[in-house]
């Protein structure tokens, strides 16, 4: 069933986008019931599946131990669904029950190829996400490569 289009429309990353943009995002996006210590991603496993937190608390944590908690409506887990070479880079958790929106990363990278207008909105947005996290990404980067 689509994601009602309000709930979309009080999420930041969709703020700047028209109804039918909305309308087709809706489309693909399904809400999901996370479970305290539910694993939603696994750090070198393929990013399949891209979150935007509706409530609930999560926690990132990288090869060397760091780490950083998703608390707010709206954030995001599994940017990595649109990166090459689409695997997740940290494993997220849940530390409390809650609630996500989940949409498939290929589904999500087709959407951005196909609409240049909306993927670049999109983007944009991801984009600042990237750069708050490119630290932590780094280092796992780095990590990784030793």
């Amino acid at each position: 069933m689509p994601t009602d289009i309000s709930t979309l429309e009080s999420l930041e990353i969709f703020e700047e986008l028209s109804s039918d943009d909305l309308a087709e995002i809706s489309a693909l996006l399904h809400a999901v019931r996370v479970g305290e210590g539910e694993v939603l991603t696994r750090r070198g496993d393929t990013a399949h599946t891209f979150y935007i937190v509706l409530s609930g608390n999560y926690m990132i944590y990288f090869k060397g131990g760091k780490a950083f908690t998703l608390h707010n409506r709206g954030d995001m887990i599994g940017v990595a669904t649109i990166l090459t070479p689409f695997r997740y880079r940290g494993t997220t958790v849940a530390l409390t029950d809650g609630e996500a929106l989940a949409m498939a990363g290929d589904k999500f990278l087709e959407l951005i190829q196909s609409n240049a207008s909306l993927g670049d909105k999109l983007l944009q947005k991801l984009t600042e996400v990237i750069h708050q996290r490119s630290s932590y990404l780094e280092e796992a980067t780095e990590a990784n490569a030793h």
